[in-house]
């Protein structure tokens, strides 16, 4: 049986999202010069694109198809791709078209429980090393969040940034293991 593991482009497009995003965070490439409208467009596009589109896919291909792996470890999976899928729509949303921070700071708490528990299943099951570390890197950066988002605080944006880059650095195995290698 010829079987395509769709958590490959799934894992792709949170790697490159977390990266952009954590460069950006970190000031890589930002000066006085930077069009700073162009620069959010551009991170929703991103954010839209790699984190929330190749994210939803996964995890409609986890859910529709037999990908080679146990219905229960599908739908965690599934599960999983689909929070952080709409994660990322919801964040290219607001790029696009601000909305209430009291309500995104509400939202970053749902997301820290979800994630909360997807780091404890990952635990449970095992996994660690790397599903476990990244899912607890993105805890981490669920709870600072918000705290940029309410007062700029150049600290907590960059600890920001250094998490995003973490977290992709610790799913470069996810992928390498999606793809084969």
């Amino acid at each position: 049986m010829n079987v395509v593991n769709p958590e490959a482009i799934g894992v792709f497009g949170l790697i490159v999202t977390v990266w952009v995003f954590g460069l950006e965070q970190l000031g890589f490439g930002i000066n006085k010069e930077t069009d700073h409208a162009k620069m959010v467009r551009s991170l929703a596009h991103v954010a839209l694109y790699f984190g929330g589109f190749t994210q939803i896919f996964t995890a409609v291909c986890l859910y529709l198809f037999d990908v080679g792996m146990p219905p229960e470890s599908r739908v965690y999976l599934g599960t999983v791709f689909a929070t952080y899928g709409m994660f990322w729509v919801v964040v290219a949303k607001h790029f696009y078209n601000p909305g209430d921070k009291k309500v995104y700071a509400h939202f970053f708490l749902g997301i820290f429980f979800m994630t909360a528990l997807f780091s404890y299943k990952a635990i449970m099951l095992g996994k660690i090393w790397p599903l476990g570390t990244v899912l607890l890197l993105i805890n981490g950066l669920t709870i600072l969040l918000p705290f940029t988002w309410y007062k700029h605080n150049d600290i907590i944006t960059k600890l920001c940034g250094a998490l995003n880059v973490a977290i992709g650095v610790c799913a470069v195995p996810i992928l390498m293991h999606a793809l084969g290698i």
